[in-house]
């Protein structure tokens, strides 16, 4: 009997240290398996603030960007030297890490060909633990070239039955829309406002898409031309100091200038008002800016790339074209027409306003801004017989001005512009770029 119980005490032994060694064991593992989710966990939250910090990174590159809404290579570093182009060019910390922001030139985009810019941000954010995560972004500095109308204010002017414009159309703005056809807009609309206050015309299905006919973004983000406008004339002014033409000072004056062209030589003749000494000097010698501190009155054939700035109005006294898009079968509004073939650009830039003269027809190869008013017709409330105004470029104005007036018979001039595809990615001389795009973010 002693010999049995001997037995199975030495049992109960063996099977209470395989217990012990099998607790142990899985003691142990959750101990490993503890430890792993903790640094599993630890890993996480510093990839969190990496993320946070190269985020950082973006947003305030974008900020700058904005703020600035120029090259990214002529933007200075917020401390130190250079430019904001470059590998690591912008750097700072977050409460958990730091960040630093490389910006540079879209490899599949010539940025010195065009004046439309294209970059790749690239901004890696760092953990205090060590960890790190990149976010890269694209981002597109647009020109004021590239609306075929934009404005701020639409000071409560309409589009009409009788309107065509064909290009880009960008208002912080609510638009006015008068029927029963009404206006034609053929490439795409965005407007800041809600809605498109219609002056109680409702658009059938059928009439909204003819008018419509590039679409309609409403609650678009602000142009944010208010503000922006400041220093553009000045930036033309600063130009022509260098290699343009530069009339203020003792040449500050109202004077009238005549583009024209000579054996294949793009000229430009100018006078002071109202009887001082004509003078001619070919486009070619300047820089590409001519800046007025005065009134311009002008007119002509361009051969060449200009941009003719006034501190004050700009009146276009007559037809104001380009020479290679002039003539037969080469106008804009000619069958078969093909901007490629036009190498002439005109900007015109006024602070005022920019006031269209006369009362016939007029044709205008041009990108036109105002940086405080708006572009006029004087015979905007004149029976004129319903003439046209032919624009071939584009516009963009702070607060839009009168060039008709909708009544029977209707007052003025009529609309018919046509956007120049060109400035989708190029501009006359100097002309403002508009805002930055940011896209493609990864």
């Amino acid at each position: 009997m002693r010999t049995k119980t001997q037995n199975k005490t030495g049992g109960v032994l063996v099977l209470v240290m395989v217990m012990v060694v099998v607790i142990g064991g899985l003691g142990a593992g959750l101990m490993q398996l503890s430890t792993g989710t903790g640094v599993e966990v630890s890993n996480a939250v510093n990839d969190a603030y990496a993320f946070w910090a190269a985020d950082a990174g973006i947003e305030r590159i974008r900020t700058i960007g904005q703020a600035k809404r120029k090259r990214f290579s002529v933007i200075p570093k917020p401390t130190g030297s250079g430019m904001l182009l470059g590998s690591n060019v912008l750097s700072g910390t977050t409460l958990q890490g730091s960040y630093a922001v490389t910006v540079l030139d879209d490899p599949s985009w010539d940025n010195s060909a065009h004046t439309l810019q294209k970059y790749i941000i690239t901004s890696v954010g760092t953990s205090a633990w060590g960890r790190s995560r990149t976010i890269t972004s694209r981002a597109m500095l647009l020109n004021y070239a590239g609306y075929m109308h934009a404005s701020h204010s639409e000071n409560g002017v309409n589009f009409a039955t009788g309107d065509t414009l064909d290009g880009p159309i960008y208002t912080d703005d609510q638009l006015h829309i008068i029927g029963p056809a009404g206006p034609v807009f053929k490439q795409l609309v965005s407007s800041g406002a809600s809605s498109v206050d219609y002056n109680g015309w409702t658009p059938t299905l059928a009439q909204f898409n003819a008018v419509w006919q590039g679409g309609l973004s409403l609650n678009a983000a602000p142009l944010d031309i208010q503000g922006q406008f400041g220093d553009h004339i000045t930036d033309i002014q600063t130009e022509s100091q260098s290699g343009g033409l530069d009339l203020e000072g003792g040449a500050a004056g109202d004077y009238n200038f005549t583009f024209f062209n000579t054996n294949s030589i793009g000229k430009f003749v100018y006078q002071k008002r109202p009887s001082g000494t004509l003078v001619t000097n070919t486009l070619s010698s300047l820089n590409g800016t001519i800046y007025v501190d005065g009134n311009v009155y002008v007119q002509g054939t361009v051969n060449g790339k200009v941009t003719l700035a006034s501190r004050h109005a700009i009146n276009i006294v007559s037809n104001i074209v380009y020479e290679s898009a002039s003539g037969t079968n080469i106008a804009p509004w000619t069958t078969g027409f093909n901007s490629t073939n036009v190498n002439d650009m005109l900007g015109l830039m006024a602070v005022d306003s920019v006031n269209v003269q006369g009362a016939d027809s007029i044709n205008i190869h041009a990108s036109i801004m105002i940086t405080a008013g708006g572009f006029n017709a004087d015979n905007w409330n004149v029976n004129i017989g319903g003439d046209t105004i032919n624009l071939f470029g584009g516009m963009s104005q702070y607060s839009r001005g009168k060039i008709g007036q909708n009544t029977t018979p209707f007052n003025g001039f009529h609309k018919n512009y046509k956007f120049d595809d060109r400035f989708a990615s190029d501009a006359p001389p100097s002309f403002p770029p508009s805002i930055y795009q940011f896209s493609g973010w990864q």
